[in-house]
């Protein structure tokens, strides 16, 4: 099956979706309902090892006001708690709340399910393949001028030929 050109970023987004809402319904069945999208997206970070506020809205693309409102309702469910940084006084930190411990045990038990189920249907060597392009360094997001456009469509067209 060919690619069409220009779908890329709407397939990558539905398959986020895809396991963001497979993880939101997952937790919802086991009692742990009422997370958000960004909030979700904000602990995936976290996980990741990401605490600053601004440094997660900056990766989310979204307002700081936005984040900081995500956070707070994090706090309110008690599944984050904020803390001074030891590195600026001015700033905050976000750690785990240790009361959230069994929905965050939970979240990860069930996206190892889903990975393992996307092995079933789509092969291991294809999720290890998926794996590793979406985890390589794909280098600063570029500024698709029209100079690169041109570039980029001729180099195209060369690959075709």
């Amino acid at each position: 099956m060919e690619r069409k050109p220009g779908l890329l970023m709407a397939q990558l987004l539905n398959r986020f979706i895809w396991f963001d809402g497979a993880l939101q319904k997952s937790l919802d069945a086991r009692g742990h309902g009422g997370v958000r999208r960004l909030e979700s997206m904000a602990m995936v970070y976290v996980h990741a090892g990401v605490r600053r506020p601004s440094e997660l809205a900056r990766l989310l693309g979204v307002t700081r006001q936005s984040m900081n409102t995500a956070l707070r309702e994090l706090e309110q469910k008690g599944l984050i708690y904020m803390a001074p940084d030891p590195e600026d006084a001015r700033c905050k930190l976000v750690n785990f709340a240790p009361e959230g411990a069994e929905m965050r045990q939970e979240a990860l038990e069930i996206v190892q399910t889903l990975e393992a189920e996307l092995e079933a249907r789509l092969g291991a060597k294809t999720v290890s393949d998926l794996a590793r392009i979406v985890s390589a360094d794909w280098g600063e997001a570029p500024v698709a001028g029209k100079q690169m456009a041109r570039r980029n469509l001729a180099g195209g067209k060369r690959k075709k030929a």
